[in-house]
């Protein structure tokens, strides 16, 4: 088994470590198309926010605006003609990156009946993106589940590491076992959403629970942290680029 701690890298392992994040080429999880949730607010900041994230490395973003209708009324329909507008204003800025767009899900009340029977935007093979409360499991959770899956859909929980309400692996296991797969904030490592949220991205790594990071871009703040973490943490970025079970360079 892949150990994430298994060893401290001595200075000539060092000098191996990616920079960037090129190593990944897509990054699945940011919030760039503007005015529609918590990310970018218009066009010029999903700019410099998408040529933050190129010149970190990546060569594909699949942005993933909130779908939560409690608070963004974020249809299908929605999402896309809101992101063709945005692409139409980066491909004329001929920055020389591919975008797509799917969604972050939301699972709550509202989903089952609101957002699934239209249809879920997907990346990928058949990729969805889903996310639940920081309070707590939904009490329909496996039922939801359940019925995306037998839409077909292959669900990926983000950012299990910052359910601090739910710490234990075998319960993350068993939704592994039954074909559910995670995605960890790249951020996590570094204590940027705490310590306890780093310290269960490590447990989970060192149990190769993840298939996926991403950036979860929603500012320019996540942007200049993703470059501190490139720079000045040669040691995780070496690990991070030897981890054998990312799935972003196949999207």
């Amino acid at each position: 088994m892949f150990s994430f701690f298994k060893r401290k890298s001595e200075g000539s392992d060092l000098k191996k470590a990616p920079q960037d994040f090129s190593f990944l080429g897509t990054d699945m999880h940011s919030h760039l198309v503007p005015g529609i949730d918590d990310g970018a607010p218009d066009p010029e900041t999903s700019l410099a926010l998408i040529r933050g994230l190129k010149a970190l490395g990546y060569s594909k973003l699949i942005t993933t605006p909130h779908s939560h209708l409690e608070f963004y009324d974020n249809t299908a329909d929605k999402i896309r003609t809101c992101f063709e507008k945005l692409k139409q204003f980066i491909d004329d800025q001929r920055i020389g990156i591919e975008l797509g767009i799917a969604s972050e899900y939301y699972l709550d009340s509202l989903f089952p009946g609101a957002l699934l029977p239209s249809g879920l935007l997907t990346f990928g093979d058949n990729y969805v993106l889903i996310e639940v409360s920081m309070a707590g499991w939904p009490r329909t959770f496996g039922d939801m589940v359940f019925a995306i899956q037998s839409l077909g859909y292959k669900p990926i929980l983000a950012h299990p590491e910052r359910y601090l309400f739910e710490e234990n692996i075998k319960v993350y296991n068993d939704l592994k076992s039954r074909g559910m797969l995670f995605q960890m904030n790249l951020l996590s490592l570094t204590g940027y959403y705490g310590r306890g949220v780093k310290k269960l991205a490590e447990l989970y790594l060192h149990e190769e629970l993840y298939s996926f990071c991403g950036s979860d871009t929603h500012h320019q703040r996540h942007v200049d942290n993703l470059g501190k973490m490139a720079k000045d943490q040669p040691e995780l970025m070496l690990k991070l680029s030897e981890y054998p079970n990312w799935l972003n360079h196949t999207l």
